[in-house]
């Protein structure tokens, strides 16, 4: 399963970058127009106007964009240039059969990620450190100590609203914490060469009063209420999902089909009974009373129709929504902005941390662009046997990406490549797309060595309902995915996730047509494109 609606990419189209003589794609791009399309982009007056208008956040393209644009996509230099993943097995192959290992060979080992170990954080990180976001993420560093305060004072707005006795505590930690000389010093000059280095011995006790808070801050929240955890929360909404009148409909009236809902409302009943709270502990008696109950159902010879005779959907709705209210009037402590900002503090709890220029080193020692960018200039000045062949691989791959950046600002977009691995995979892309009506569509094309041309659309609306749309002409790779459908809803709902439909289309039915999705496209709005 592909973790698209977890992934946060920043759509900032302000890169000052983008230039001729600092990305190769869009040099070749412009050496490459003829007379009146060079004409038509001088209406912009200069290359640099029309990238500033090009690099705006808009939805409008101007007609120098969209000559940009063509150019972009019929250059025959930029259409030849491959795949991404495939120029990085090259450029490693060279590497490796070299007896000195170079620094960028462990960078390229580490970059190419297996199907089978893909996980939501991994291929996070992977697109962030794939090059194309390189400069973006160099202009939004902030300055650490800077953050730090904001986080500060947020988490003392919440602590005042508190009635909890640990609670005054704790404000007086963050006050004193906030008084720290270099925290209202901070500025964002520290991130220029000019400003002095940070004291090394303010620096550690900025830290260690950090920590302190920290400590303390934890061992208030392990003694929280139940009802007000992390847990809680999850269990509730999972058995929300699976009351729902749509999922229950999809399911099978047989006593496998209830379990899931059954072992919920077991564990919640759990965890409210185990609640300081007199109002919590009343409602685990009515709990238990309902799943004794639908154990009685589960055992009869048509169990769906049973739970809706005994109206025990209304009835355990009811009981959900009275604790989800119970849990929504949580003390500000044990909320969840409140455990967002204590983890994003617990993430500057160390010297280099708080150091503004740890951040830049950062990015720059992760980023494919920037590591093979600073490889080239290093293997440039050196003897190596293989610099020829290096260097021309590095700049293959660093053109690829520059590729991938110009066509991000010139589609409104975000296009980008997935170094993906998969031994069934010839080729693939995946393309998000948004509509005017916050709609969002993932489109998923591959083409598989033993199933052929499959295709994907998934369809999020209203923050967690999802229609999923599979097409396929194998019906042996059909009958694999009906096969599979309800593993596939109970990773969804276990993700927090409402499968409306999930329906198997044959590919050949729709092969007549532009798109085989059949949904309306003219109003979808680019979001990121991911190319295998």
């Amino acid at each position: 399963m592909l973790y698209f609606n977890m992934i946060n990419i920043s759509t900032n189209k302000q890169l000052g970058i983008m230039l001729p003589n600092t990305n190769r794609a869009l040099a070749e791009v412009v050496k490459n127009a003829t007379p009146k399309q060079l004409e038509t982009l001088a209406e912009g007056k200069d290359i640099k106007s029309i990238l500033n208008s090009l690099l705006q956040e808009s939805t409008q393209h101007t007609k120098s964009d969209k000559v940009l644009l063509d150019l972009l996509k019929n250059n025959p230099t930029l259409k030849s240039l491959g795949k991404v993943s495939e120029t990085i097995k090259a450029l490693l192959h060279t590497l490796q059969s070299d007896k000195n290992p170079l620094p960028i060979e462990k960078t390229l080992k580490n970059f190419l990620i297996d199907m089978k170990q893909m996980s939501e954080p991994l291929l996070k990180e992977k697109i962030e450190n794939s090059g194309v976001f390189l400069e973006s993420r160099l202009k939004q560093v902030h300055n650490p100590k800077i953050i730090l305060k904001t986080e500060l004072n947020a988490l003392l707005k919440a602590l005042e609203q508190s009635t909890i006795p640990a609670a005054k505590s704790l404000r007086s930690d963050v006050k004193n914490l906030l008084s720290n000389t270099l925290l209202q010093n901070a500025s964002a000059a520290e991130l220029t060469q000019k400003s002095p280095p940070t004291d090394t011995k303010a620096l550690d006790n900025l830290v260690k009063q950090v920590e302190h808070l920290l400590g303390k801050l934890q061992t208030q929240f392990k003694g929280a209420d139940p009802i007000y955890s992390k847990h809680f929360a999850s269990l509730l909404h999972k058995s929300e999902q699976l009351l729902r009148p749509e999922t229950l409909q999809q399911q099978q009236p047989t006593h496998n089909a209830l379990k899931p809902l059954q072992e919920n409302l077991t564990q919640l009943s759990k965890l409210l009974n185990s609640s300081n709270i007199l109002p919590a502990q009343a409602m685990t008696s009515q709990l238990d009373a309902i799943v004794k109950t639908l154990n009685t159902v589960m055992k009869t010879p048509q169990p769906l129709a049973s739970l809706h005779d005994l109206k025990l959907p209304q009835h355990i709705g009811s009981l959900l929504e009275k604790a989800a209210i119970l849990s929504n009037k949580a003390d500000p402590i044990y909320s969840k902005e409140v455990a967002s900002l204590v983890e994003k503090i617990g993430h500057l709890n160390a010297p280099n941390k708080l150091e503004a220029h740890h951040h830049i080193k950062e990015i720059a020692s992760n980023d494919l662009k920037a590591v093979l960018l600073q490889a080239s200039d290093e293997i440039s000045k050196s003897a190596h046997p293989n610099q020829s062949d290096l260097l021309r691989q590095i700049d293959k791959l660093t053109l690829q990406i520059d590729y991938y950046q110009l066509m991000s600002h010139l589609c409104n977009a975000s296009s980008l490549y997935l170094p993906l691995s998969w031994e069934q995979l010839e080729e693939g892309n995946i393309t998000l797309n948004h509509s005017d009506d916050e709609k969002f569509y993932c489109d998923i094309d591959l083409k598989l060595k033993e199933y052929g041309n499959v295709k994907l659309r998934l369809i999020l609306y209203d923050e967690n309902q999802l229609n999923l749309h599979l097409f396929s002409e194998n019906s042996t790779f059909k009958q694999l995915l009906k096969e599979h459908i309800p593993l596939l809803r109970s990773a969804l709902i276990e993700a927090e996730i409402t499968p409306r439909e999930i329906r198997i289309v044959d590919l050949s039915r729709t092969a007549a047509a532009s798109t085989p999705y059949e949904t309306q496209t003219d109003t979808l709005k680019m979001g990121f494109e991911v190319k295998v």
